[in-house]
């Protein structure tokens, strides 16, 4: 093999030529590679064409211009013929595997994955593969993943907490998915569900199916769950763990209050938010929180009766005891939401939602496993046995669902879904 050209072009300085070259070098390695072994194919069946074997009833036809797909895209290439006397032209096994579009379908799912679209995909891939046999790969491959993401054990995890948020796809079209946090601080997507809104419905939907693969906190555990102020998400949590200790995002709180309070207040309700996110345990955080009520009510009283009613959701951390370490994970929903946005990235070339086919579903699971491929664990990961610790169920818990309760206590889980 002469690399004289490349080594003079490296030592001159012309990287981009010394390139150029090595790839024509690869390149001709391939097509000279692809017809040895299409010959040594030939010559099996047939014999060598200068010396035919007449016992064999294949012979050597000649050539003709064929086509491949290698790293630079659809080539033509001459291919070696063979035809059987009576049956007629044989595909050898070499030409039809590099001839073949699917030996593209790694390659076409990992470029679609990223957020490429099918019609700059031709472009790129220099018309290697149609639109239409992109479309079909990438059906296939997120068929799988779908299967993946919903096939997957989640009985055997230590889950801690659980995350729940929607995503509107169409005007009529709202996806809820769900993530889940175990006691190490992995997080995970579990699963989604579709709907035409965030509805009690919907969420139940996705609850209940995350119940029936054995999602759930250890037994004598209760279960943290991370939410927005959405009142569907709240009300199905609670028919599914009613002892579930539920926390609304600081966030999404804190952008209600603002938006009541007007643009003037907004630096200072943003300062007292910062003060409610940086106590630690139940008695600073309810003295922030009776600091920021009171700001509200001599200001706003729509303000002031919207916190008062979410009191027991936006201190459900504070009122663990857990380290203030950890309210920059569980005071919001910012990892979900982040997910999501990651999620949007893969799948902004989409245009237009087929509700009535699989497509949902398929690039849903797509997008989420692309997104979870990128998480890490949680930050302060160290203080999560306090957490753990905190959401134990005592004796005394008697709406506790995975601790048996006292026999004088009522019955848990007596409420009526």
């Amino acid at each position: 093999m002469d690399t004289s050209n490349i080594r003079a072009a490296f030592l001159q300085g012309d990287e981009n030529q010394a390139q150029k070259l090595l790839r024509d070098m690869l390149r001709g390695c391939v097509r000279a590679g692809l017809w040895d072994a299409m010959q040594a194919e030939g010559d099996a069946l047939g014999g060598p064409s200068y010396q035919p074997d007449r016992e064999k009833p294949y012979r050597r036809a000649g050539s003709e211009r064929g086509v491949f797909y290698g790293p630079e895209g659809k080539e033509s290439i001459r291919r070696p013929r063979v035809r059987h006397v009576e049956e007629g032209e044989v595909r050898l096994p070499v030409y039809d595997a590099a001839s073949r579009q699917h030996g593209l379908f790694e390659q076409v799912v990992a470029l679609v994955g990223q957020g490429l679209g099918l019609r700059g995909l031709g472009r790129v891939m220099k018309g290697s593969v149609s639109k239409s046999a992109a479309g079909r790969m990438w059906a296939e491959k997120s068929r799988e993943q779908l299967a993946t993401l919903r096939e997957r054990a989640l009985n055997t995890t230590p889950w801690l907490a659980l995350l729940v948020d929607g995503v509107w796809l169409t005007k009529e079209t709202c996806v809820v998915v769900a993530m889940g946090i175990d006691e190490t601080g992995t997080k995970q997507v579990l699963d989604f569900e579709a709907g035409s809104s965030e509805s009690l419905e919907t969420v139940s939907r996705l609850l209940g199916r995350l119940i029936e693969r054995k999602f759930g906190p250890p037994k004598g555990r209760r279960l943290l769950v991370l939410r927005d102020g959405s009142a569907a998400i709240a009300g199905a949590v609670k028919r599914r763990w009613p002892d579930a200790v539920q926390q609304e995002c600081l966030v999404h709180a804190q952008r209600n209050v603002g938006d009541r309070m007007g643009k003037r207040h907004r630096a200072e309700i943003e300062r007292l938010f910062e003060k409610l996110r940086q106590a630690q345990g139940k008695e600073d955080g309810q003295m922030a929180f009776e600091e920021l009520l009171s700001y509200c009510e001599e200001r706003n009283a729509a303000a002031a009766l919207a916190l008062r009613g979410r009191e027991e959701a936006l201190l459900a951390v504070h009122r663990l005891g857990v380290p203030s370490t950890l309210n920059v994970t569980f005071l919001n929903s910012n990892l979900i939401e982040n997910m999501i946005r990651n999620w949007r990235g893969a799948t902004q070339q989409i245009k237009r939602w087929q509700v009535k086919s699989d497509m949902v579903d398929r690039w849903m699971a797509s997008g989420l496993l692309w997104a979870e491929a990128g998480f890490k664990k949680i930050r302060h990961a160290k203080d999560l046995p306090a957490l753990v610790s905190a959401l134990a169920c005592s004796a005394t818990d008697g709406d506790c669902a995975n601790a048996p309760p006292p026999s004088s206590a009522p019955q848990a889980n007596a409420e009526t879904p």
